[in-house]
This record gives C-alpha cells, structure tokens and sequence, in this order.
C-alpha cells in the first residue's frame, strides 16, 4: 500500500516537472496543461490514498487503544478482585489468630489458677504437717511429766499417723492402750493401721475388741462402725485343692462370740 502510495506521488510530481519542462522549451500550451493535469490527477489520488491510510492507521491505533483500555480494566477489575480476596483472607487470618491468642491467654489463665490453687494447697499441707509437727513436740513434752498418761500416748499417736509415721502410730496407741487397756478408740485406731499394713489378723482382733469395748461403754454408733469395718476384713486362704477360698474373717468371729 505504501509503495503504491509513493508511486502516485513520484508520478505526480514527476507530470509536474514534465509540465514545467514542456512549458519552457516547447511553447506547448496543450501538452503542458496536460501534463499539470496528469500531475494534479495523480497528486489528488495520492492525497486519496494518504489521508485512507491515515484513517485506517487511526482505526487501528483506536482499536489497539480500546484493546488496551479493555486489557487495563480487566487486570484492575483481577486486582481489585485479588484485593478483596486477600483482605477476606488477611480479616479471616487476623480472626483466627486473635482467637488463638485469646484461647492462649485463657489456657494461660487456668493453667496459673490450678498452679496457684495446687501451690496454696501445698502450702495447706505444709502448715498442718508444721503444726502437727509442733503439736507432736507439744505433747512429746507433756509426756516427759506424764509418762503414765495414755491420752497424751494416744494424742500423740494421732500426730504420727497425720504425719504419715505408722509405725511411730502403732507404738504409741499400744503404750496407750498398756495403760488403759478399755481405751477402744484406741484399738479402733490401730486396727485400722494394721489394715493398711497388710496385717488383717491384727486389725480383725483390735476391731473386734474396740467394737466389745464401745458397746459397754454405751458408744453404739463406734460399736457399729468398728464392727461393721472387722466384718468387711477379708483373708484369702487355700483349701485341700490348691484352690483360693474368700472368706470373712470378722463375721466369723463375731458370730463364734455370739454362739458362745
């Protein structure tokens, strides 16, 4: 198209100084005006095809820029809609984490509330094992004067056994028991601490007897629990087969003394 378009205007001006030419040597004004004529014609058509190029050269250069204005809209329109998706994700991430925080700011919270309840338990036990310790100590004096009192054996019993010294419990409710040998809270006590150990026998025969000594001294609910507490004592013996037999050791002799 181009080369066309220069074609037309070579030619043109090509007629035109042909005409010139013609004018001046050869005093023809009909070839002249002829050749001005060829020259304007293919001039004109030039022009023709100069300013259609042009117009086409501006549709297209139209068609690139809506091309464009539409490419630009829908990559705005991607980012905007790209925006919104990460600021919906960024929201939703910000949620989680604060709730995060926050479940980890209340675990915290429970987690100091049960050190400082398990801490000031602690302490609780701490103060009383002090104060039994103390009252321990107390009585332990009292007794340098009073060596003949079964109270103050059996108070200082009951010291050991919070204190978690059994064998130092047992000792002292059987020295309490030497000097007062109706003392049933005394054999109640101890029995139960055989059981502990493992000594069922003993604790059956202490019950036994703390129940007897509860009921003359007209303690019916000790009566009862100490009875109630040998008839529950287990011992496992072997019978002729080489099988385990369960028997109760403390309804049996409770029912051997009401036979009697």
């Amino acid at each position: 198209m181009e080369a066309r378009q220069d074609f037309f205007g070579y030619t043109a001006i090509g007629f035109s100084v042909l005409g010139t030419i013609v004018s001046a040597f050869t005093q023809t004004p009909v070839l002249t005006s002829l050749c001005i004529t060829m020259g304007v014609g293919f001039s004109v058509i030039s022009s023709q095809r100069n300013y259609k190029l042009l117009i086409q050269s501006h549709n297209q250069q139209q068609q690139l820029i809506t091309q464009l204005n539409t490419n630009l809209e829908t990559t705005r329109q991607q980012l905007n809609d790209k925006f919104l998706e990460y600021k919906a994700d960024f929201g939703n991430s910000l949620e989680k984490f604060q709730q995060s925080v926050q479940q980890m700011l209340t675990n915290a919270k429970q987690d100091m509330a049960q050190e400082i309840k398990r801490l000031d338990l602690q302490y609780q036990e701490l103060n009383n094992i002090v104060s039994n310790i103390k009252e321990v100590e107390n009585i332990s004096q009292q007794l340098r004067a009073h060596s003949d009192s079964a109270e103050f054996f059996y108070q200082r019993a009951v010291g050991y056994e919070k204190l978690g010294n059994y064998s130092g419990a047992i000792e002292d409710y059987t020295e309490a028991i030497k000097r007062d040998s109706s003392m049933a809270k005394a054999y109640h006590r101890r029995g139960v601490l055989y059981l502990e150990q493992g000594m069922k026998q003993k604790a059956v025969d202490d019950l036994r007897r703390a129940a007897l000594l509860y009921f003359e001294q007209g303690d019916i609910e000790s009566y009862h629990q100490a009875r109630e507490m040998s008839r529950n004592i287990h011992e496992i013996r072997t019978i002729g087969n080489g099988k385990a037999q369960e028997m109760v050791v403390g309804s049996q002799l409770f029912s051997e003394e009401e036979s009697n």
